[in-house]
């Protein structure tokens, strides 16, 4: 697994408490018990299933994108300014209030309730898909390094391995929610900007050259800076 896939599964491990604030509620009242025994677990699988192929189709788009700047020479100022930007809204303690999450929450709610308060297999598997895409501060996180991919499919297994990395903490809250008591989470929420100025300093690192942190399968000094194709 190179460097940037093991980036993508520490960022959801180490956001997997903050998940466990943000999505745990939202597990816990998921009505798998009045699924028949049998169908609980598969009940569970498929809505984690449908929360990690959401992040999957988001990391395609945001890795097209991505392949489109490698394309064009523009990778690596792309690179520097998804990390400035991470750099900054962590400094500032700014949240992404640009972003229109109000209207887009509103708009996903009043599906994924419908589909939660009718449990099913398929209807868990929606709503998984419905909260994959429910607005996330540390999902746009994740999402500036599937950007900085220069593949749609790097950039979709670099969300998938972020999901994955949320899962301990999804399925242990479920499971034993006494391991996850609110003292908990409060401290580890701290390390959270720790986490997010390294990726930020990485992805930085990435665009100026800087060789542990260069593309998968390039030499740091065959990626073009502004123009051109890549290897050329």
């Amino acid at each position: 697994m190179n460097l940037w896939y093991s980036a993508a599964l520490l960022t959801g491990l180490v956001g997997s408490l903050h998940c466990v604030g943000m999505c745990g509620p939202l597990a816990m009242a998921l009505p798998i018990g009045r699924l028949k025994p049998h169908l609980r677990f598969p009940a569970t699988l498929l809505y984690h299933t449908g929360r990690l192929s959401a992040y999957g189709l988001l990391g395609l788009a945001l890795g097209l994108t991505g392949q489109g700047f490698w394309l064009a020479g523009l990778q690596r100022p792309l690179s520097i300014g998804t990390g400035a930007l991470l750099l900054l809204w962590t400094l500032t303690n700014r949240k992404f209030g640009f972003l229109p999450t109000t209207l887009f929450f509103k708009q996903l709610t009043t599906p994924l309730t419908r589909l939660i308060r009718n449990p099913s297999l398929l209807n868990l598997a929606a709503a998984g898909f419905l909260n994959g895409l429910l607005p996330c501060g540390f999902v746009y996180v994740a999402l500036t390094g599937a950007l900085a991919q220069s593949s749609a499919i790097e950039g979709g297994v670099y969300m998938v391995l972020f999901g994955t990395g949320t899962l301990p903490a999804l399925l242990g809250i479920r499971l034993l929610p006494s391991l996850f008591p609110a003292q908990l989470r409060a401290r580890f929420v701290r390390v959270l900007p720790v986490f997010t100025l390294v990726l930020a300093l990485m992805l930085i690192g990435r665009g100026i050259g800087v060789p542990a942190w260069k593309w998968p399968g390039q030499a740091a000094s065959t990626v073009p800076i502004c123009h051109g194709i890549p290897g050329r």
